[in-house]
């Protein structure tokens, strides 16, 4: 079926390189086009998974730029945004297997029906020399969608800014404070518009979260919010926010998992050498992002801001399913447990104050002590602004300053 005349008119707007337009591309994001450029030439389906308004669009225009200015033909560059009313119904299969385009973009590609299988049959095809990039919002429909593209696809998740990128964004006199108020959703970033964090939830719970998964009440998905963006840092379970919001237990547990299908939280384990103690033990919760957990209950609480960005920190590093926190039954915790592989662990703790006596009092007893057989690498203590170390019990002790933990390799 040939596409209409308005789906056409749609497509040539969607790719002004065709005619040799300029597209507005922002501030690169130089690691993420490095990420795309190496799984590029490996012959398989990418994903560029992350909340709305990150930046993953902005990212396959930027990466389209570059394919432009080193040679690649701008008529065999496709850029189909498919959460476009326009384009509803278009048989895209058609289209591409009719044309000579080599790279394919599709931008939110779950709103197309059966699109995982439209892009298995596309891969399939003998002789297929296509290099298709897709992002979403959800990464729940992506990965359970996955099975159909099984040694086809890779994923990369795109993250709100980190410090380093904050820092090239926008100049500031203070760039911590200002990273730790304002977060990283680029475009709240570089305009600060007032409401711009609060239409952007509205948005993902409205089109990512509502639509899916047919919640009935918005208002309760925003109550537990609230509620979990005043227990950053702290252990809590889903018993305890139904009994406040006098829901059951079920509800809040997937409105938990709604809020990280869409890569708005996430949440972390106890570290334990008994799977029941990880799955049953209370779990802590961080925001994705620091501006949108200031959304919801203001620029409050200095030490749970701070523990969400050591979080943010670690989880670009090493990867959030290898970070976990520690406690006993006396009540002693350690904020961030790191798995590094094998038996090495790194620990980490946010203690933001700039008088190191005060610092290295209030460290637990289980900061210092050994863990099951894991040989401990490091231990790191995130401060304000003191940059030392020192030793207890043989074991030496690192404190770095917030800012140059944010910035520089751990």
């Amino acid at each position: 079926m040939k596409p209409s005349e308005l789906q056409t008119k749609t497509i040539k707007l969607l790719n002004p390189w065709w005619v040799g337009s300029r597209v507005e591309l922002g501030i690169e994001r130089t690691k993420y086009l490095l990420h795309i450029e190496r799984a590029v030439k490996q012959q398989r389906i990418i994903f560029l998974l992350g909340s709305r308004r990150v930046g993953k669009t902005r990212l396959l225009l930027q990466y389209i730029s570059r394919l432009v200015n080193t040679g690649t033909k701008a008529s065999r560059i496709l850029f189909l945004s498919l959460d476009n009313s326009n384009l509803d119904g278009f048989d895209w299969y058609s289209y591409i297997t009719s044309s000579d385009y080599q790279y394919i973009f599709l931008d939110e590609v779950y709103y197309s029906s059966k699109w995982a299988q439209v892009l298995k049959s596309l891969y399939d095809l003998p002789g297929n020399k296509y290099k298709i990039i897709c992002t979403g919002s959800s990464s729940k429909l992506i990965e359970d969608n996955k099975a159909f593209l099984t040694g086809r696809s890779t994923s990369h998740f795109i993250t709100p800014l980190d410090f380093s990128e904050f820092s090239r964004f926008t100049k500031s006199d203070n760039p911590v404070l200002d990273y730790l108020h304002y977060g990283g959703y680029p475009e709240y970033v570089l305009e600060r518009e007032p409401n711009y964090l609060n239409e952007l939830i509205r948005d993902v719970v409205e089109k990512d979260i509502i639509k899916i998964h047919r919640v009935k009440n918005i208002q309760y998905l925003f109550d537990v919010c609230q509620i979990l963006a005043k227990q950053v840092g702290y252990k809590s379970s889903s018993n305890k926010i139904a009994k406040t919001l006098k829901l059951d237990n079920k509800t809040v547990d997937n409105y938990i998992q709604y809020l990280r299908e869409v890569r708005l939280i996430d949440t972390i384990y106890q570290y334990s050498e008994s799977i029941n103690q990880k799955i049953y033990a209370p779990k802590k919760t961080y925001f994705s992002d620091l501006g949108m957990r200031n959304s919801f209950v203001g620029f409050s609480d200095i030490g749970s801001l701070v523990e969400n960005a050591v979080f943010l920190r670690l989880a670009n590093i090493y990867g959030t399913n290898n970070i976990y926190y520690l406690s006993d039954s006396g009540g002693n915790e350690v904020d961030f447990v790191v798995s590094l592989g094998g038996d090495e662990v790194l620990l980490v703790e946010s203690k933001y104050n700039n008088l190191q006596s005060s610092i290295i009092n209030s460290l637990s007893g289980l900061f210092y002590k050994k863990i099951y057989s894991k040989k401990i690498v490091k231990r790191i203590v995130v401060t304000d602004g003191v940059d030392d170390a020192y030793q207890k019990d043989n074991e030496q002790i690192h404190l770095i300053s917030l800012e140059n933990f944010l910035s520089t390799n751990i």
